[in-house]
């Protein structure tokens, strides 16, 4: 009889856990998500804020023909009403209707024929792109955004795809170190960081840099961070929390002499900021960064 008493009030204490962890995890777990969609869209070509609001427009549904000339609408500078005008005329058109793009890079059509969209030049009157259309958002995989994002990108990203590869990682990164946060009251880890934050990741691919396979882990934590509170941080958009370094170490932790001479892509170093924000820096920039006072 008290074996079933303790097993029924252990069955009450589960389902008496907190809503706010659930909606805690649910949230940790969604922000994890939309960082991967935006990530995906920035190997692709996208510029960071141009990734960020694509994610946006996909979560709502938006058709992709749609995103495509918002975003081209957008590069023109057209007012606010325009692009309404715009915008409701296409959601009046048959599939079939071709949708005209013109923009700098020349003038553009998009047909949908046969649940097929085709991008066209029509200054060189060429197919230039055909995939299987999608009208409402996109899998990961789906070859649309492939033909779409090149459209809106903002030229090469920083030292090359590596690089790109290893801003992905500095952002699951940042979402371990937040859920670790959360879970200590706003603390950030101590010198065995990378133990403390590796629970919280999905796999321990983002500790490695696919530029050096050789180096244990590919990031060094600023050592004036180590173990402080969040709260404390006075500027954490110019505070470096994170940076690519060359220590060959189970929990690297260092200052502005880890950074590597030469940089690790194209001369620089991708740092993850105490706000979250990733960059790329050159090499000399990111050590007099790692230099500045990070608290009162």
């Amino acid at each position: 009889m008290a074996v079933v008493a303790l097993l029924a009030l252990a069955g009450i204490a589960a389902l008496a856990q907190p809503a706010e962890e659930r909606e805690d995890l649910e949230r940790v777990a969604a922000e994890q998500e939309i960082n991967r969609r935006i990530e995906h869209f920035v190997q692709m070509g996208m510029e960071r804020e141009a990734a960020v609001f694509m994610t946006i427009l996909e979560r709502s549904g938006m058709d992709p023909a749609q995103m495509v000339l918002f975003f081209m609408m957008a590069e023109e500078n057209e007012d606010a009403a325009g692009l309404m005008l715009l915008m409701n005329a296409m959601k009046q058109k048959a599939a079939a209707q071709p949708v005209v793009i013109d923009s700098a890079g020349g003038l553009w059509a998009l047909i949908v024929e046969d649940g097929v969209l085709y991008l066209i030049d029509l200054d060189a009157m060429e197919v230039r792109g055909s995939v299987e259309y999608a009208p409402r958002g996109a899998p990961e995989d789906d070859a649309i955004w492939s033909l779409l994002a090149p459209m809106m990108a903002g030229g090469e990203e920083p030292g090359g795809p590596e690089a790109a590869e290893c801003r992905e990682h500095l952002h699951l990164l940042w979402d371990a170190f937040a859920a670790y946060m959360q879970d200590h009251n706003g603390a950030l880890p101590g010198q065995n960081w990378v133990e403390a934050v590796t629970p919280y990741l999905e796999t321990p691919e983002p500790l490695h840099c696919p530029e050096r396979p050789d180096l244990e882990i590919a990031y060094a934590m600023n050592e004036k961070l180590v173990g402080a509170l969040m709260e404390e941080v006075v500027e954490p958009g110019e505070s470096i929390l994170l940076f690519e370094a060359a220590l060959d170490a189970p929990n690297p932790v260092g200052g502005p002499a880890a950074v590597p001479d030469e940089g690790v892509h194209d001369e620089g170093v991708n740092v993850l900021f105490a706000n979250g924000e990733v960059e790329w820096l050159p090499a000399d920039e990111a050590r007099e960064m790692l230099g500045f006072p990070v608290g009162e």
